[in-house]
């Protein structure tokens, strides 16, 4: 059978602490070897060679909060769309949330999304269930029915589970099966009817704001009953140091608590939203300059743990309307990988970090076979150039909405070739091999 060898790669992969100039060869969907040796020419004949001129060669990304959109809302995103944009992006899988319409809370919609997936996507989809019936926050779903069916985590998405009684009930109902369950960190009734964080900005803007406080109320609320269950819990979003400061008392305890983030909330600032701009209007909202800098910090000291893109997709007229109406939420895929660079171009980390951050620790959080290069692992590869200065544009999006708040931000990075399961679905045609 052909295979596919990679030549002259810098390996990067975090589970085998690799970060070497070498070869990699695929057959068969799988890795079958990695050699540091010089390449025997021989093995060209009948073979795909690839020469990748000492770029990065690494496991493909893992995104673990997505908004997929589907089933129900296929005019802001859809599949084919959404793998096309996460594919240019070096992003292998995809976990999407459970929010659409109808919710993912049975067996027949996590059933169907993986029907639509095979069909649809060249990229592998996951779906979550969601820990409460319809995101009521009452009843809860049939974990176990769901997990067998294909869920790999439960969350009730851009809504917490506000019922302390509820929540308690969750962990350990999911501690009895080993699930995960993923919060998102705001407290109901502090956020309700806010806009943007409270302060300075938010008064001289006239907008109603959420305090931070509200974040770290939840964080230390289901810590404590993650801690009375057993339970586990994954905190989404992460974007203040009293939260930051919370989970890391946890995880000195040994509770198995975990957070991630996305690059908005190390990347911009409440200042982006001055003259109202919608598309940066998030969930939770963007935080001071000092946050930042703690999520930044969190990040450093391994307290923070995943990066994903908190993919967000929405139509015009979901988003052209008063800030206080518009729906929060911006798309991320292509700007994953740049923005996450821009932490390894400050020296904050280097690229074994990166891409632990966006690959290894999301699969290994969530039990997939994915993030590794290893001997015997699923051929899901990325070939990127993290030198490459790029600016960040609404012109190259794939996805099928456009709100997108980075419009010509410099950056660096840009993937030339994603390959899963031994097949390349994205090559970059100004890539010469």
């Amino acid at each position: 059978m052909k295979k596919t060898i990679f030549i002259n790669a810098r390996i990067v992969d975090p589970t085998q602490k690799i970060d070497k100039l070498g070869t990699l060869t695929v057959e068969n969907k799988k890795i079958i070897e990695i050699s540091f040796e010089k390449f025997n020419s021989k093995y060209k004949d009948n073979n795909e060679v690839i020469n990748c001129k000492n770029l990065i060669l690494s496991p493909g990304f893992v995104d673990l909060k997505c908004h997929l959109r589907v089933p129900g809302d296929e005019h802001k995103e859809n599949l084919s769309y959404a793998s096309e944009a996460a594919a240019s992006s070096g992003i292998t899988s995809l976990v999407c949330m459970p929010n659409t319409n109808p919710i993912i809370d049975n067996v027949s919609i996590v059933e169907l999304l993986q029907r639509k997936a095979r069909k649809e996507s060249h990229v592998k989809i996951f779906s979550t269930g969601s820990i409460t019936k319809k995101l009521e926050g009452n009843e809860l779903s049939e974990f176990g029915l769901l997990s067998e069916a294909g869920a790999v985590a439960f969350t009730d998405a851009t809504t917490a589970v506000n019922n302390a009684s509820v929540m308690y009930k969750a962990l350990k109902y999911a501690s009895a099966f080993d699930i995960l369950l993923m919060q998102h960190p705001e407290e109901k009734y502090l956020s309700k009817g806010g806009s943007m964080t409270s302060g300075t900005l938010s008064t001289e803007l006239g907008i109603k704001g959420i305090p931070i406080e509200a974040e770290v109320i939840q964080v230390e609320r289901d810590i404590r009953l993650a801690e009375m269950t057993s339970g586990k819990i994954h905190f989404l979003n992460i974007s203040t140091g009293l939260a930051i400061d919370a989970i890391k008392s946890a995880q000195e305890k040994g509770l198995k608590i975990s957070c991630s983030t996305s690059p908005h909330y190390f990347s911009l600032d409440e200042t982006n939203i001055k003259k109202w701009r919608t598309f940066a209007k998030l969930s939770p909202p963007l935080r001071d300059k000092k946050s930042v800098a703690d999520v930044k910090l969190g990040i450093l000291n391994n307290v923070i743990t995943c990066i994903t893109s908190d993919h967000s997709p929405h139509d015009t007229d979901s988003k052209r309307l008063p800030f206080e109406v518009a729906s929060p939420g911006s798309i991320g895929f292509e700007s994953l990988l740049p923005l996450t660079l821009n932490l390894v171009k400050e020296k904050k980390l280097g690229l074994l970090k990166l891409v632990e951050l966006i690959s290894s620790n999301p699969a290994k959080l969530l039990n997939l076979k994915a993030g590794s290069l290893k001997k015997g692992s699923n051929a899901d590869i990325v070939l990127f150039d993290p030198n490459k200065k790029i600016n960040l544009s609404s012109a190259l999006i794939k996805s099928k909405s456009k709100n997108f708040p980075y419009e010509n931000k410099k950056a660096f990075g840009k993937v030339y070739l994603t390959m899963v399961d031994g097949k390349i679905i994205f090559r970059d045609g100004k890539f010469n091999i």
